[in-house]
């Protein structure tokens, strides 16, 4: 497998890990509100991201890509930098900073020549989502006295995390302890 083919890989598997995460984060905070319809807010929100995690799944076995044991998500990073959210504002705060940065990010991607058709096509229709996602949540957080101090924190938390990992980009298998690879000669 050449060094491209090996990174798309572990990029993909980080996606789908992220997605997974954000998803259980996510559906984590249903249980701690009492208005209807921000749970259901919330519920639809947590699906999406399974759904995501599920397209990435089926974009890695289309392109015929190994799996990775993910240990690591994006999030992760964040929560090393920030600590754990410790509010449902804070988790949607969190929420918005990363769901701006995923849809700058696909955006990018789906710009570059060499991005399969089937990894374009999930990013595309990720994008799409996202959309929803921003504005439900910015339009929650606009009547949350305590948002804007919480979202410049977790702006420049995302700003830190994208300046240690961006040296990375090219081999995130270099990232410590971010997943395994399973010992293979195609990986090597």
């Amino acid at each position: 497998m050449n060094p491209d083919q090996r990174n798309l890989a572990w990029k993909l598997n980080w996606f789908r890990q992220s997605e997974l995460e954000g998803a259980l984060l996510l559906g984590r905070m249903v249980g701690t509100v009492e208005d209807a319809e921000l749970a259901l807010r919330l519920t639809t929100h947590c699906a999406e991201e399974a759904e995501h995690a599920r397209l990435w799944t089926e974009v890695i076995a289309e392109l015929e890509l190994p799996h990775i044991r993910i240990f690591r998500s994006y999030q992760s990073f964040f929560i090393e930098h920030s600590g754990v959210p410790a509010s449902l504002v804070d988790v949607l705060c969190f929420t918005q900073i990363f769901e701006r940065r995923v849809h700058r990010r696909f955006h990018d991607e789906c710009r570059r020549a060499s991005t399969p058709p089937a990894a374009r096509r999930a990013y595309q229709r990720m994008m799409e989502d996202e959309k929803g996602h921003l504005a439900w949540v910015a339009a929650w957080l606009r009547d949350q006295p305590e948002a804007p101090e919480s979202m410049r924190r977790y702006e420049e938390v995302d700003e830190a995390v994208l300046r240690a990992l961006l040296p990375h980009e090219h081999a995130l298998w270099r990232i410590p302890h971010l997943g395994k690879e399973m010992l293979s000669p195609a990986l090597a």
